[in-house]
């Protein structure tokens, strides 16, 4: 809430001031924006340039791993680096609400996919879509973590 200065009017209140809650918004709009950009290009390009609109070009184990699981991967891997990256202090300081912030936009938008997916969701489709996810954030997280050092 701003504070009321005689000389100076309203001033914003210093960034130690707000509440934690506010810290994490533009990490996680960012995170979440990242990633969905990034997999509508990785849509444009597999089901445009890769597969032709033929879902049978993607149809082997090797091709969707390289043409589904993996982009999808690097998306989530963007989007966590984006919301890390954008994580400032002195939240980012704590591990807990650093991490919060990195992930959150990834885990909501994998549950957003779960639950489109309704009852064809199988516990294979489970797992390797958890499995996706860990390793694009894993990467994500950790590129973030050589950048800063």
């Amino acid at each position: 809430m701003p504070r009321y200065d005689a000389h100076r009017g309203y001033a914003p209140a210093p960034a130690g001031d707000r509440p934690r809650l506010l810290d994490l918004m533009l990490p996680w709009a960012a995170g979440i924006l990242v990633t969905l950009i990034a997999e509508l290009a990785v849509a444009v390009v597999v089901w445009d340039w890769v597969a032709g609109d033929d879902p049978s070009n993607v149809a082997s184990p090797a091709r969707t791993i390289l043409f589904l699981h993996l982009p999808s991967a690097l998306c989530f891997a963007f989007g966590t680096w984006a919301a890390a990256a954008l994580h400032r202090s002195p939240s980012r300081d704590s591990r807990v609400r650093h991490g919060l912030a990195a992930f959150a936009p990834a885990v909501a938008l994998q549950l957003v996919i779960y639950l489109s997916q309704g009852s064809d969701l199988t516990v294979i489709t489970f797992l390797v879509q958890l499995a996706v996810l860990l390793v694009g954030c894993a990467v994500g997280f950790l590129v973030d973590r050589l950048r800063n050092g």
